[in-house]
């Protein structure tokens, strides 16, 4: 007898199991198809900007100022569109990563803060908000290198500046260092619109969006910038914590594990 429960034991947890793996597989051509919806509607968009703001410029009796207007969308399309690719490769790059070992290398801290410092620039130029300024503050004096994957690193704290420009329109975005024993934080503060109190436990679910009212977007992306970020922390063993205040500013907070390499501690 206690066989035969045994066996029927066995046989509910297999079906539990089956079931699982039925709700995972769901959810997977789910997500693969809201991915595929949200990025054909976000590749037309800024492509046929370009198309045809392209064209506009072909007339010859076209306006000094209306030709320069017609330049700037097609760069802010053209910008757009290098955001999207970028959000492609980059979910790619993730599976991939997560099935392999990490390879991490020596970072040089002033090198990471000084290629930041001028993407930054180069992007908020390219997005004609010259308004907003950058500040970087050193809290406390971190070795001169650290050992971590250079390029995860660089790339999250890149995704972190694009979202505080996305969502800022004056003011400043603000970088903050501290080094702690085992571990370094960054900071990435901004002046924006601010998240609402309801909507922080979304925005690292993949394809969240700004929303203004009920089915208008605020802001266009396909939504995957900070989910993607969380990911590639979690591969680092890092964590990213999000304070905000509605119209008032956002602050990004990542923490990455760290061993000290051995040129930095001479």
């Amino acid at each position: 007898m206690g066989q035969v429960n045994d066996i029927k034991s066995l046989e509910t947890k297999i079906l539990h199991l089956k079931e699982e793996l039925r709700q995972k597989e769901l959810e997977a051509e789910n997500l693969k198809g809201a991915f595929l919806a949200n990025i054909s509607h976000e590749i037309r968009t800024p492509m046929n900007a370009i198309v045809g703001f392209s064209s506009l410029l072909r007339d010859n009796d076209i306006s000094p100022e209306d030709q320069k207007d017609f330049l700037n969308e097609i760069i802010n399309s053209a910008h757009h569109l290098t955001g999207l690719l970028d959000d492609i490769i980059e979910v790619a790059t993730l599976q991939f990563a997560s099935k392999k070992e990490l390879k991490n290398e020596v970072i040089d801290v002033e090198e990471l803060l000084q290629d930041l410092l001028d993407e930054y620039h180069y992007k908020r130029d390219s997005l004609y908000k010259a308004g907003i300024e950058m500040e970087l503050n050193i809290v406390s004096t971190p070795k001169q290198s650290f050992e971590s994957n250079k390029r995860i690193v660089h790339k999250v704290l890149s995704n972190l500046i694009d979202n505080s420009l996305k969502f800022t329109s004056k003011g400043r975005i603000k970088i903050e260092l501290k080094a702690f024993d085992d571990y370094l934080q960054f900071a990435v503060k901004d002046t924006g619109i601010g998240i609402p109190k309801e909507k922080l436990n979304l925005i690292f679910t993949n394809f969240s969006r700004v929303w203004k009212n009920e089915g208008q977007v605020l802001y266009d992306g396909l939504g995957i910038g900070l989910s993607t970020a969380k990911n590639l922390v979690e591969l680092l063993k890092g964590e990213l914590i999000v304070e905000s205040t509605e119209g008032k500013g956002t602050s990004v907070f990542l923490n990455i594990p760290y061993t000290t390499s051995e040129s930095s501690s001479s």
